[in-house]
């Protein structure tokens, strides 16, 4: 019997991770005002587990930096990574989902 139920969890768990799925997004963070700002929102944006900054567009003049991320959406979804600079008063927003890499 436990030989069963081992045996249920490996596959649940196996079914689990074939559901998780690596996606793209891209992320603005604005309210950028010093030449630090930027490094300190892609820290933020990077201390979400699974979360790869793939490249950042960077415009001083708006005060913005768009991050193209890959993450996992088993662990994580594109809100909670745009929700992460707002600790340190950056607002972000999701401005489109991608396909999955």
């Amino acid at each position: 019997m436990k030989t069963l139920l081992v045996a249920l969890a490996a596959v649940l768990l196996a079914s689990g991770a074939v559901m998780a799925a690596p996606q793209q997004a891209r992320i603005e963070v604005s309210e950028l005002f010093c030449p630090s700002c930027p490094l300190i929102a892609a820290q933020a944006v990077k201390s979400i587990d699974s979360v790869e900054i793939i490249e950042g567009d960077y415009d001083q003049d708006a005060e913005t930096i768009v991050f193209l991320v890959s993450f996992d959406d088993a662990v994580t979804n594109a809100e909670e990574i745009a929700d992460a600079p707002f600790e340190y008063g950056y607002p972000g927003r999701v401005l489109e989902m991608l396909t999955g890499s």
